[in-house]
């Protein structure tokens, strides 16, 4: 079985700490596909010496579409943090908020795959540092012409070590879509496939946030 984890979150703000601890715990969690995961991470990580070499160390394979289909059907199950650089930057101390909106290539992906699409989200990765929004716009062209994203935020005092904030993975139900594999997905298909997600993503989140102690928090999808 094929699954496409997706991580709507914003963990990624200054490290990736908690897919690169989550990659020990998939194989435990998921025996049958644990051994079998790798992430998605930003093509340019791949053209940085010593950068490439962690990446893939720790389990990331380039995000280009070609690269994630071969990884699909070889066997490999993918985890995909749909927000990218763009939700990095949207990122507050304490607001819980996703860039997920304009984000339908996963979706895509997995119904011309014929792929299970799993919801998952992380509770406490939004606490880990405390953000500012300085220079935004000037963050943000950096980001859309290089694909590159500067963060500003502290954690331990002022530093880049995260807070102490204990971090808790949900998952929901697998959401198979129709078999799109001989005949691409069309806009319309891909828009009300995106919309179930959204609705599955929204639902994990208000099933679980009181017991994780995030009663009163709301989750923003932007």
């Amino acid at each position: 079985m094929l699954l496409l984890f997706s991580f709507p979150n914003n963990q990624l703000l200054v490290g990736s700490d908690f897919r690169v601890l989550l990659q020990g715990l998939l194989p435990t969690t998921f025996p049958n596909v644990g051994k079998k995961v790798r992430s998605l991470a930003a093509s340019v990580l791949f053209y940085i010496p010593v950068v490439r070499e962690i990446s893939l160390f720790t389990g990331c394979i380039s995000a280009t579409r070609s690269v994630a289909t071969k990884a699909l059907e070889r066997g490999q199950s993918l985890l995909v943090l749909p927000g990218g650089e763009a939700e990095q930057l949207l990122t507050k101390h304490g607001v819980e908020l996703i860039y997920l909106k304009h984000r339908k290539g996963f979706v895509k992906l997995a119904m011309k795959n014929n792929t299970f699409l799993v919801p998952v989200y992380v509770f406490g990765c939004n606490d880990l540092f405390v953000t500012k929004d300085t220079f935004y716009k000037q963050r943000h062209w950096i980001m859309k012409k290089f694909g590159i994203c500067l963060p500003l935020a502290k954690g331990v005092l002022g530093s880049w070590c995260p807070l102490q904030v204990d971090q808790t993975v949900v998952f929901g139900d697998p959401i198979r879509f129709k078999n799109y594999t001989d005949v691409g997905p069309t806009e319309e298909e891909v828009n009300v496939a995106h919309e179930q997600f959204t609705v599955a993503i929204k639902k994990l989140f208000d099933e679980n946030k009181k017991q994780c102690g995030y009663a009163d928090r709301e989750l923003i999808i932007v």
